[in-house]
């Protein structure tokens, strides 16, 4: 699939760069909330200090403190993936398409923002490549030449190319028409929430106390300017954070962040494992049966001081009690 040159849905509103000036804001009882690089990047603070949001250039980050666990992570190629606190994914999107993955949020759904990277139709062609008689001689020369590298034909790779410039060519041609989908809302935790019109409003909201923030993660795709090409399953929602191994220092430390709070999450669950130990459950199907089977009468018994003088076969016990063996 093509990897289009995406741009900021409405850069004359951005948050960071209308504040930078500011140089810090800070929260009404104190605590610092927001501060600012000169470029336009920043950061948003939670109360006890630590690092809401980090808005930075991918490219230059030396230097940077590893996250305590990330929640959600958007880039600048129309990529987005929200978290919960244990790694697992809830909801995520590229410059195709997106899908929710947490039923919390509603039904597990798909949608797309344009058919620009519709699959090919694929059809079936069944070529036999078994020839009805194997002439020895020939089989004798290919044995020579099984181990040999074979030149490329440069008339095919010309043919290939020229198919590849006219694929390019019909996609940048063609006419480029979003989808309207239905929104998608859900809370990341307690201060932010995300809130998803289409491909060009995706807000990003911060809230605590009097404090209330809000940036619009959304991009506008330029299918005039293909940037790059990637491969996907068809049907999977591909995401360059969870390709391995990552394509750069960035998406690697990310993916190292999210591997350890997943790792942590499985540490806790088998740690509540040994210490709570599910007792087996009967089965529906015993207690039903249990429910419904007669009660029998209960053995008639005498003291071992008494005789008793019986007609049929009776057995004994060790504790001198006796049952009666008739058949009712």
């Amino acid at each position: 699939m093509n990897v289009y040159r995406m741009r900021p849905a409405h850069p004359e509103f951005d948050w960071f760069e209308h504040n930078k000036s500011k140089r810090l804001m800070q929260y009404d009882s104190g605590e610092k909330l927001a501060e600012f690089n000169e470029n336009g990047r920043g950061r948003w603070f939670y109360k006890n200090g630590r690092v809401a949001l980090d808005y930075y250039d991918a490219e230059d980050e030396r230097g940077r403190s590893r996250p305590f666990t990330i929640l959600a992570t958007f880039d600048y190629l129309g990529n987005g993936v929200v978290f919960d606190h244990t790694g697992k994914i809830r909801l995520k999107y590229n410059q195709t398409e997106g899908v929710v993955l947490d039923r919390a949020i509603g039904p597990v759904s798909h949608w797309k923002w344009h058919t620009l990277n519709d699959p090919p139709v694929l059809q079936q062609v069944m070529i036999d490549t078994q020839m009805p008689y194997k002439d020895p001689t020939i089989l004798k020369l290919g044995k020579n030449d099984i181990n040999k590298s074979r030149p490329d034909n440069e008339d095919m790779l010309a043919i290939e190319f020229d198919n590849f410039i006219k694929e390019k060519s019909k996609k940048l041609s063609q006419t480029f028409k979003p989808f309207q989908i239905r929104m998608k809302a859900l809370k990341i935790n307690e201060q932010f929430s995300l809130k998803v019109l289409d491909q060009a409003t995706i807000y990003l909201i911060f809230r605590d106390g009097s404090a209330n923030l809000k940036l619009n993660l959304g991009m506008i795709l330029d299918h005039r300017e293909i940037v790059d090409t990637d491969t996907a399953e068809v049907g999977e929602v591909s995401n360059s954070l969870e390709r391995l191994p990552a394509r750069t220092d960035s998406i690697a430390r990310l993916q190292s962040s999210v591997a350890h709070a997943q790792h942590i999450e499985r540490l806790r669950t088998d740690r509540e494992r040994w210490l709570r130990p599910t007792a087996p459950t009967a089965s529906v199907d015993q207690l039903t049966a249990a429910a419904s089977s007669p009660m029998k009468p209960p053995f008639r018994t005498v003291p071992s001081n008494t005789s008793v003088s019986c007609a049929c076969k009776c057995r004994k016990l060790s504790s001198n009690l006796y049952y009666d063996t008739r058949l009712v």
